[in-house]
């Protein structure tokens, strides 16, 4: 029997959380990441399907009344306009923190694409490109391609075994709970 995709989803999840902590240490004297720091969350993202099922079994275990604030703010002109993830509370903080997506996760630190070595333009402000990339130690830094390479084989899971979108937008973990 195969095992449950969103268990597969979260152990992946629990990996990359793994990988902040350590580029949390190799990074840290270049990271200004922090709580407040929402400038990554001033837009519309989307996620695979298992992942906004995640956010989704999270939501529902928020007492009514915060469920009933997210409901409540996914009507807000700036999330309407994707200027604003729904999660974005007032104080800069994320409601789903602990259910929030790999994209999330990983948005910030050094990390390794397809396109080449990424990080936030925040971050590394005193260093030149090449100075980052030669600095931050090789453990600190996530090979993001195979992070979603993985991602995408539990996600074609999660969609087989549960139907669904292959993606979709974070508020879409909304759906389906009580109107406010």
């Amino acid at each position: 029997m195969s095992p449950d995709p969103l268990t597969e989803y979260r152990a992946v999840r629990d990996r990359v959380d793994g990988f902040a902590a350590a580029a949390e240490e190799g990074q840290a004297a270049w990271l200004v990441c922090r709580r407040g720091c929402d400038g990554c969350c001033r837009l519309r993202r989307s996620a695979f399907g298992v992942e906004v099922e995640a956010l989704r079994a999270h939501v529902r275990t928020l007492p009514p009344s915060r469920q009933a604030t997210l409901k409540a703010r996914r009507a807000h002109p700036d999330v309407i306009a994707g200027d604003r993830c729904v999660f974005l509370d007032d104080a800069g903080a994320c409601d789903a923190y602990a259910a929030r997506p790999i994209i999330c996760r990983t948005h910030g630190p050094l990390v390794l694409t397809e396109e080449g070595a990424r990080w936030c333009g925040l971050n590394f402000a005193e260093l030149t490109d090449d100075e980052v990339v030669q600095r931050v130690p090789g453990a600190a830094v996530l090979d993001l391609t195979r992070v979603n390479t993985l991602l995408a084989v539990v996600a074609a899971r999660h969609r087989a075994a549960c139907g669904g979108p292959e993606r979709a937008p974070l508020d879409a973990a909304l759906d389906g709970l009580e109107a406010p």
